[in-house]
């Protein structure tokens, strides 16, 4: 037996409005999830810009959208595919009826059980079952289908889609433009923000500009931000600049940043309005913490009004840093000992201090701690201030190299060095770099035992120091002989024609002989008058009979190798020596001895002055105790008995004081005279040396001289002078000791009298000199007064000859 078909209608009806429930359900529920998740992302996203906030970021959109697919997924898989899938049998169907409907007593589920074609094992009247069968049949015309669905579920729903749909439309419909950033912002994930009532705009960060040239003021660069982010040296101190538009926008008052370091360091800066309204813009600046001496990496973000700048980082990266700074520097040509020696080269690390020869090829060469892009570098020395020079970047950008050609003056090198991506040191890199500057020779010459005159067959002897810092190329001594200008009363010899006329003076002659300094510069050499005029090297000039005399110049020239600007030659001190015959020498060396004579003559009274002043105290101290208070007495008087131990003791105290000073006194004036003999002696044996130099000198006056005069008295100072000034100093070594002193005193005494004896004696001495030399001088006023006569005659002869013919 088969299902009726009106019953078959009704169970595949009820089947098809089960299926239309649950697709509404599943789809209010849906529509439900994604307004609910459009509203609350709405609000999420738009009221912190309302409270002066930031959009919620992209990643928490995402996350936000990842929930709603995943929501609608959860939700389209178990209110609709999972319900769409369970089968909806007609035994079920109808047991759902009679749930609903009571009245049909189980006839209806008894029918459709019944009545299934594959049933087997049921025990039944079929008259029976076909009476059930119509009596379902005729209790379904009266059935209510409806009955068997809730719809509170779904008015819940609609509840919830229903305001929340018509606020997404009226929404849509009102600001279409809002509409569509929110969708976008949470459907698209797009970046476009909300409108604010302030609009603000990142500009970027001012830095300084860092140049090697300290007279180039440069502007500051604007570095801007690229993917909110940009790149800054550690320890530079930037400004970070923000607009805010003024024509369209409100503008804030004020403008803060809010700022997260790398350490974690969190805080806050406002920043300061610059200028006024410039094309539509207010500008801010910020040029405190945390951009002043950046030393991490810092987070920042700008809030004004409801307008806000978020997730903007400036990191800070190492400026390049100067590693190492070698100094290569090549000697100049100059240095160079021969042009087939090359030149030397030296190598050496910077220091402070480190000096260059002068006129040196330096190159610096420097090592980068990063990739080099460019090299900023600045040359100055001396004029040229901030001259400009380049930088030879190694291929590997990891160093660079500066050449400096011909270094004559001290320089300092000011380097900026840049990385690729332009970041510069805050500081310039200098380098002082300090000349030795070659200095010019030095000669010194001194002549030993020639005075300011000399015969025309003298020998010179010359001593002298040559000394350069890098080596002397030549030396030379050159003697120029100078002729007199003929003075305007000299006698003039008539003309034929009746004019008179000087002769012109001989030109000087010229001379130049190398000298050979030793290692330590020193030289001793000589210049032989004679021998120069035997071999014709050099004319002597004659001595005059009358009036001046001629002469040489004698000095010493001395160059070096330096050849940057011109030559480095240098003279020694002029000696100017006059030629003199033998008899003029003798007289000029003869008046030397006078003087010598006189200082003797007032040493030997000097001497006497301190043999009386220690006989006075001798004296003294003897007649102190004796006769206290006598009238020759230079001490104080003693302290007669009775008197009172304490001005007994001051008047010892002061004899004693007394007796030291005068002591002191007599031994300075012992050491003068022994200064003064030794020069006398010296002196004399300066006049030996000049004798025989001028080759003047004879066995005689040698003896005379040496052995009678200056002998003696090197005697004399080595002697018992020299034992006078060691008696003196025992003197005051005793001066407490009254007895002591009359002793030592007396001893003293009798030194300075046999000193005077001596000097006595050589003063004689001298004074047979001064008769000898007198005889002399009358021999030669003689000869002269000969040779005078003879002149007077032989012109007296010629202008009788003149006159005749007259």
């Amino acid at each position: 037996m088969q299902l009726d078909p009106q019953l078959r209608a009704l169970l595949a009806s009820i089947r098809r409005r089960v299926r239309h429930y649950i697709v509404v359900d599943a789809t209010l529920a849906i529509i439900a999830l994604v307004l609910l998740a459009f509203w609350f992302g709405l609000a999420v996203d738009y009221l912190p810009v309302r409270l002066g906030g930031t959009e919620m970021p992209r990643s928490a959109r995402a996350i936000l959208l990842l929930g709603l697919a995943v929501g609608v997924l959860a939700l389209a898989g178990k209110l609709l595919w999972s319900r769409l899938r369970t089968p909806l049998r007609d035994d079920s169907l109808a047991l759902l009826l009679e749930r609903q409907h009571p009245e049909l007593g189980g006839r209806l589920v008894t029918a459709v059980q019944l009545t299934q074609p594959l049933r087997r094992g049921d025990a039944h009247e079929p008259s029976l079952l076909g009476r059930v069968h119509s009596e379902a049949v005729a209790a379904s015309e009266s059935l209510k289908s409806n009955r068997i669905f809730r719809f509170e579920p779904l008015l819940r729903k609609a509840w919830v889609v229903g305001p929340l749909g018509v606020a997404a439309i009226v929404f849509a419909l009102l600001s279409p433009n809002q509409f569509a950033r929110a969708a976008g912002r949470l459907l698209l994930l797009s970046d476009s923000p909300w409108p604010r009532q302030a609009m603000l705009s990142m500009v970027g960060v001012e830095l300084p500009s860092v140049t090697a040239d300290e007279n180039d003021v440069a502007p500051p660069s604007l570095v801007p931000f690229e993917n909110k982010t940009l790149r800054l040296p550690q320890g530079s101190s930037g400004a970070l600049r923000v607009t805010a538009r003024a024509d369209d926008a409100v503008v804030p008052d004020v403008c803060t940043v809010y700022y997260t370091t790398g350490g974690g360091t969190r805080g806050q800066a406002n920043m300061r309005r610059v200028g006024r309204v410039v094309d539509g813009n207010q500008a801010f600046i910020l040029d405190g913490p945390p951009l002043a001496g950046l030393t991490e990496s810092v987070w920042i973000s700008v809030r004004g009004l409801d307008a806000r700048l978020d997730d903007f980082r400036i990191e800070a990266v190492p400026p390049p840093a100067i590693t190492s700074m070698q100094i290569v520097s090549t000697d100049p040509d100059y240095l160079r000992p021969s042009d087939k020696v090359p030149p030397t080269t030296r190598i050496s690390e910077y220091q402070s201090g480190l000096r260059i020869r002068e006129g040196s090829r330096v190159e610096l060469v420097a090592k980068s701690t990063v990739v080099l892009g460019n090299v900023d570098v600045r040359l100055l020395r001396g004029n040229e201030d901030n001259a400009t020079t380049g930088a030879i970047i190694d291929s590997d950008g990891k160093g660079f190299r500066i050449l400096i050609e011909n270094m004559r003056q001290p320089a300092t090198v000011v380097v900026v060095p840049a990385d690729a991506t332009g970041i510069t040191t805050q500081l310039p890199y200098r380098y002082f770099l300090g000349v030795i500057i070659d200095d010019e020779p030095e000669i010194e010459m001194r002549l030993r035992g020639i005075g300011t005159a000399v015969t025309p067959i003298a020998r010179i002897p010359i001593l002298g120091m040559a000394t350069d810092d890098y080596g002397i190329e030549s030396a030379t001594i050159e003697l120029n002989g100078i002729q007199p200008t003929p003075a305007d009363d000299a006698t003039v010899e008539p003309q034929e024609n009746g004019i008179a006329t000087l002769e012109a003076p001989a030109p000087g002659s010229v001379s130049k002989m190398p000298i050979a300094p030793d290692r330590d510069g020193k030289f001793e050499t000589y210049v032989d008058l004679r021998e120069l005029a035997e071999q014709k090297k050099f004319i002597v000039p004659e001595p005059a009979k009358s009036g001046e005399n001629p002469a040489v110049n004698l000095f010493g020239e001395l160059s070096d190798r330096y050849n940057l600007a011109g030559r480095h030659q240098v003279k020694s001190e002029l000696f100017r020596l006059e030629i003199v015959t033998a008899d003029r020498l003798l007289a000029l060396l003869e008046r030397r001895e006078l003087a010598l004579r006189a200082r003797l003559e007032q040493t030997i009274d000097e001497t006497r002055g301190l043999r009386d002043s220690l006989d006075s105290i001798r004296r003294d101290v003897s007649q102190t105790d004796a006769s206290p208070g006598a009238p020759d007495s230079a001490l104080p008087a003693a302290q007669p008995e009775g008197g009172s131990d304490e001005n007994k003791g001051e008047t010892d105290a002061r004899i004693e004081q007394i007796t030291r000073l005068r002591a002191q006194q007599n031994g300075l004036q012992a050491s003068k005279t022994s200064d003064e003999l030794s020069g006398i002696a010296a002196s004399l044996d300066d006049l030996l040396m000049e004798m025989q130099n001028n080759r003047v000198d004879s066995v005689d006056r040698r003896e005379r001289i040496g052995m009678g005069v200056r002998d003696p008295l090197r005697a004399i100072v080595a002697g018992d002078l020299a034992k006078l000034r060691e008696q003196i100093r025992a003197i005051e070594m005793v001066t407490a000791d009254r007895t002591a002193v009359a002793e030592k005193s007396g001893q003293a005494v009798q030194t300075a009298e046999d000193v005077l004896l001596q000097l006595t004696a050589v003063l004689e001495k001298m004074l047979d000199l001064e008769s000898y030399n007198e005889i002399l001088d009358m021999v030669r006023e003689l000869i002269e007064n000969q040779d005078g006569l003879l002149d007077e005659t032989k012109k007296e002869q010629k202008r009788n000859v003149l006159d005749l013919f007259e």
